[in-house]
């Protein structure tokens, strides 16, 4: 609440309504709260929501979509304060912080809103701001380089190519984690690049939604001090560790751990909550690096965090806290949080143990925990010491329905996995059987060869196809179902191509028509998806249409060319040979027809 506001002697003992129900942080509010006596209500865009489910709950309402309605949103909030003038409101995440901070001044009563001075809170959401803050206190921060246009990467990039660059991968971060596309709110993320083509194309992608700011990728565990300031000034602190993140690369934890406090992280933490004169709930993120002591600010999240429960399971609980704050305008001292407490979110880290079996991350990011180590992590839930998210024996509802939930979906993965493994089978062994037949019974005379983009894959085989292939009698063409048409191909590939002899200097992409389907005799796809979208979208295509890569697969799950777009080069050079190797057998020499 803002500094001027004053408590009222009658908030104490009002209603309490929770957003963003469907959130285990704002289930894990509606426990903290409930445990106080309060009565809680929670509401959140769509049925179903988890934090509807729980016994503690005496109403759960439906509020109009934050990211795609904001006007409408803001204006149910304040329709419900009006109607409900003694209700606690608790925004949980950015999709409904955002909005209410940016009509704070319109609402009807803004005292009875949970979030920082909007003026502080406006500051930590720009990423870009949080950095100039704490390099002017002397918070350690990694390198940092704004872009607000493309033609800005030219002068970072000579800059890495310098002795003072550096060094890959290079952090692309948004600087707001909510951006603005399309007319809507759009949850944006933290990408990584790995060279100079790959940063080019993640700035342009990110550029559509708003300003990106460029950081050097400093190594260190992911911590996080939890507080509570009134005023600027610290009344409690935790601190957690994450031991699982998803994705690997960083991202959410899934599992995590309270750590004794480190008092540098504390202090840093200190300056930048006393500078912004902050009051209510926020997590400032840092990446440390134990053996050192060195750390960086990675940012503040100012509103509650997603690892909300292992702090309430440890004994900090900062929605009692934030309570006692906004309705008698203190908090009161409280014993330090217990240390080696372990919560764990359990259908994200399922999600955590599949990526590591797939080793679904860079080497260059990530260093792998072994099998032995991801078992350690799952007998933990035995300790005494271990605590669910969502998963509650005193609030059983939201556990059962998440498990259920999570059931239901590993069942719709299993047998969706199941049903693209039969269906890419059958399209190999078609694909393989009738090149065959043209080998034996001579050729089609047009071929069409197709991707999404047709920037890449199809546009490499097209102008490989034509370098090699006309004078043997075909007619090649190629096109993507991704509009609008004239783009040039991806530099990467373009470069990569060029290495191999073909050019695609002066490519432009075609988008799929009818007419090019009805004058092939032959089409050849990258992927299983663009011969389902085209049986969908052209039924005429209908037995004509093959995967490309399949004559060069001793198996079925090697059939498909993926798409390198964004990928390391040496992914590139990979796709670039898979490609020229398929075309080549699938037109082979022969004769004029």
């Amino acid at each position: 609440m803002p500094p001027e506001s004053s408590p009222r002697p009658s908030a104490a003992r009002a209603p309490v309504l929770v957003l963003d129900a469907d959130q285990a942080s704002a289930l894990a509010i509606v426990r903290s709260l409930a445990r106080q006596g309060l009565t809680v209500r929670v509401a959140a865009s769509s049925d179903g929501a988890i934090a509807t489910r729980s016994r503690h709950v005496t109403e759960a309402l439906r509020y109009p979509d934050p990211l795609r309605e904001a006007a409408a949103f803001v204006d149910w909030v304040a329709e419900r304060q009006r109607r409900q003038p003694q209700e606690l409101v608790i925004p949980v995440t950015e999709r409904t912080v955002v909005p209410l901070m940016r009509a704070h001044a319109r609402l009807p009563d803004a005292a009875r809103l949970a979030i920082a001075p909007p003026a502080a809170l406006e500051q930590v959401l720009d990423k870009s701001r949080t950095v100039a803050l704490a390099r002017e206190l002397d918070v350690p921060v990694p390198h940092s380089w704004p872009v607000e246009a493309l033609d800005a990467l030219d002068a970072f990039l000579a800059m890495m190519d310098g002795p003072q660059g550096w060094g890959w991968p290079v952090v692309v971060k948004p600087t707001r984690s909510v951006g603005q596309g399309g007319g809507q709110a759009v949850q944006l993320s933290v990408s990584y690049a790995h060279d100079a083509t790959g940063l080019r194309q993640q700035v342009q992608h990110a550029l559509r939604y708003g300003q990106v700011m460029l950081q050097e990728y400093f190594r260190g565990d992911g911590v996080g001090i939890e507080l509570i300031a009134r005023h600027g000034e610290i009344r409690h602190a935790f601190q957690h560790r994450r031991l699982h993140e998803v994705p690997l690369t960083g991202g959410g934890s899934s599992l995590r751990v309270s750590d004794p406090i480190v008092p540098a992280l504390l202090e840093a933490s200190r300056r930048l909550v006393r500078s912004l004169g902050w009051h209510g709930v926020a997590m400032v993120e840092f990446k440390h690096e134990p053996r050192s002591g060195a750390f960086r600010l990675m940012e503040i999240n100012g509103r509650f965090w997603g690892s909300l429960p292992l702090a309430i399971a440890a004994g900090a609980d900062f929605p009692a806290m934030l309570h006692e704050l906004m309705t008698t305008g203190e908090v009161r001292e409280r014993p330090p949080a217990r240390t080696g407490v372990l919560c764990r979110h359990l259908a994200r880290d399922l999600d955590w143990v599949e990526h590591v079996l797939r080793k679904a991350a860079p080497p260059q990011l990530v260093r792998l925990p072994s099998h032995g180590q991801v078992l350690r992590d799952s007998l933990s839930v035995l300790s005494p010491r271990h605590h669910f998210d969502v998963q509650s024996w005193r609030d059983p509802w939201p556990g059962l329905v998440d498990a259920g939930r999570l059931v239901r979906h590993q069942w719709r993965r299993v047998s969706e996995q199941l049903q693209q493994r039969r269906a890419l089978r059958r399209a190999w062994q078609d694909a393989r059987a009738r090149q065959r037949s043209m080998a034996a019974a001579g050729a089609p005379q047009r071929v069409l060869f197709l991707c999404y983009g047709n920037i890449n894959r199809s546009a490499l085989a097209h102008a490989h196809a034509d370098a090699r292939g006309l004078a043997a009698g075909w007619r090649t063409d190629s096109a993507g179902f991704h509009a609008p048409a004239g783009r040039p191909a991806d530099p990467m590939m373009v470069e990569t191509a060029a290495a191999a002899g073909v050019d695609l200097g002066t490519w432009r992409s075609h988008t799929l028509s009818h007419e090019q389907i009805a004058q092939a005799d032959l089409i050849l796809a990258m992927e299983l998806a663009h011969l389902d979208r085209l049986a969908r979208e052209h039924p005429q295509a209908r037995g004509k249409a093959f995967l490309l890569g399949a004559p060069l697969a001793d198996d079925a799950g090697r059939a498909e060319i993926p798409d390198p777009y964004g990928q390391p080069r040496a992914t590139y050079q990979r796709v670039c040979d898979q490609v020229r190797r398929a075309v080549d057998a699938w037109l082979g020499p022969r004769p004029h027809p």
